[in-house]
């Protein structure tokens, strides 16, 4: 495709100056335009005389056009009009200047459960609305938001979609979409998608959103469409620990084969991401609740990061230092009564958070190895695609067992050069037990036939060259800060009753 030339002829088209191509691609070329009635600054998308030979591409550019001028919602990118003639074929939409969210999910990597709700919830408003128009957008990825101001997000990219009861671009038996993200109706080309095809798009978005990879990758194009259609549907919890299980098991359900059994609708689905978000916003009425009745989860958190608990005892364990105090209460003078519920309340935050913090690291700790043995599983597999995976999700956690190393460093020695790559990348961030398999790394680097092998052997070396200490003890040295600034502050705060009954 001959892109067009800025030059002082070809930079205008009436009523719009161009100022900067924004992208080029195989449906036309974006550029920011001025509009000369008010000088307000669009989006311009021209599809230029030789990519409009192909009538697929004509047929799709003129049905985008067609469905952005019907479609007015906060969440999806506004139309103001166009034309489409012999020599002149644009339209004019509103210029967002965030880029996309492929865009921004390539520099973050992946993004917390709690903001992947908020974006789900944006990306149901725009999508139920289309579906309510009887548009079904097919092609629905992270490519396709666009960020505007205050990370509102609009879908765009309506080149595929399909209108109900309308004549359709696409033959029956025609596949069209990004593979990554395609329904399983979609691939096998059988009609009619329907709006849960978006539906199931929009899974394959949020589980990328919160692992940083889609659902099923393969190691080309048809390996993953096949995934899509008869690989088991994969679990968030698996690669992102602390994802509630309500929004794994909505993906689940979002990710069904059989569109029936995924939600009928976006309404329902921003239902479902709403109600596993309202947990997590405590207004004042319900914190002051939680200071009174605090939850383990709450104990194990706040030691761990070492911010102090709000921490208020209940009647039952009031009446108890009052039943125990009555003798004394007649002649014990107050301040000495005051250090000694004091030191009583001290003991038992200090017994509470002591018995919580380690129950709650016990446990996250059981639940981490059973998610570190299914990835270890995966790493031996034949599937290469599966392996990569495991090595990614192992490689972000803290410590590996002697197991995990020791399977590891078994592909060190499997004859596909995959593997061994697979190995020595996984054992080369700088683990305690790395060092122990620097021999047969040595002699990968030296004597391995595949050049990449060699290069990944070298990397190893280079890793685990000036391997830092490591240390698991991090969680128990704040712990134990915590304790001891906890003992401290209830010594200073009674400080002069102390003093009062020394004299």
């Amino acid at each position: 495709m001959k892109a067009l030339l800025m030059t002082t002829e070809s930079r205008w088209i009436w009523p719009f100056e161009l100022t900067e191509k924004l992208g080029e691609g195989g449906m036309g070329v974006v550029y920011r335009a001025r509009y000369v009635g008010n000088d307000r600054e669009v989006a311009l998308k021209l599809l230029p005389d030789d990519v409009a030979q192909n009538p697929t591409i004509l047929a799709r550019f003129e049905r985008e056009m067609e469905v952005l001028k019907q479609l007015r919602h906060p969440n999806i990118v506004h139309c103001f009009g166009g034309v489409c003639k012999t020599k002149q074929r644009f339209y004019a939409m509103e210029l967002v200047e965030g880029g996309t969210l492929a865009d921004e999910l390539r520099k973050k990597g992946r993004y917390s459960w709690d903001k992947v709700i908020e974006m789900g919830m944006q990306m149901c408003a725009g999508l139920g609305y289309a579906h309510e128009q009887g548009v079904i957008h097919r092609d629905v990825k992270p490519g396709n938001f666009l960020i505007g101001k205050n990370g509102q997000l609009k879908l765009a990219d309506f080149g595929l979609a399909t209108i109900s009861s309308g004549q359709k671009i696409t033959k029956a038996g025609k596949t069209v979409g990004t593979f990554y993200y395609m329904a399983p109706e979609q691939i096998r080309g059988k009609p009619p998608v329907s709006a849960r095809t978006d539906l199931y798009a929009l899974g394959c978005v949020l589980f990328e959103l919160l692992t940083g990879n889609p659902p099923y990758l393969g190691n080309h194009p048809a390996e993953t469409l096949q995934k899509h259609v008869e690989a088991p549907i994969p679990h968030v919890a698996t690669r992102m620990l602390d994802c509630p299980a309500a929004l794994d098991a909505l993906i689940v359900d979002l990710l069904a084969k059989n569109p029936e059994a995924r939600p009928a609708s976006a309404a329902i689905v921003a239902k479902r991401l709403e109600a596993i978000a309202l947990p997590s916003r405590g207004t004042v009425a319900d914190v002051d609740h939680q200071a009174v009745t605090p939850s383990s989860d709450n104990f194990f958190l706040m030691a761990a990061l070492g911010s102090p608990p709000a921490v208020a005892l209940g009647p039952a364990i009031q009446s108890t230092v009052r039943m125990d105090s009555d003798e004394e209460i007649a002649t014990a003078p107050a301040g000495t009564l005051r250090t000694q519920q004091s030191l009583i309340i001290a003991v038992v935050i200090l017994a509470t958070l002591l018995f919580e913090a380690c129950f709650a690291y016990r446990s996250a700790s059981f639940r981490l190895e059973k998610i570190e043995a299914a990835w270890r599983e995966k790493l031996t597999g034949t599937d290469s695609g599966e392996r990569q995976q495991a090595v990614a999700t192992l490689l972000s956690f803290d410590q590996l067992s002697q197991k995990t190393m020791t399977t590891a460093g078994q592909l060190l020695d499997r004859p596909e050069p995959e593997a061994r790559k697979a190995g020595l990348k996984l054992l080369g961030k700088p683990w305690p037990q790395s060092s122990l398999f620097a021999e047969i790394v040595l002699r990968l680097q030296k004597a391995d036939p595949e050049q990449d092998v060699r290069y990944q052997a070298s990397e190893f070396a280079n890793a685990i060259k000036n391997e830092p200490e490591q240390s698991s003890s991090g969680f128990w040295t704040r712990l134990i800060l915590w304790l001891a600034v906890i003992a401290a502050v209830t010594l200073y705060l009674n400080r002069e009753s102390l003093l009062k009954r020394d004299v």
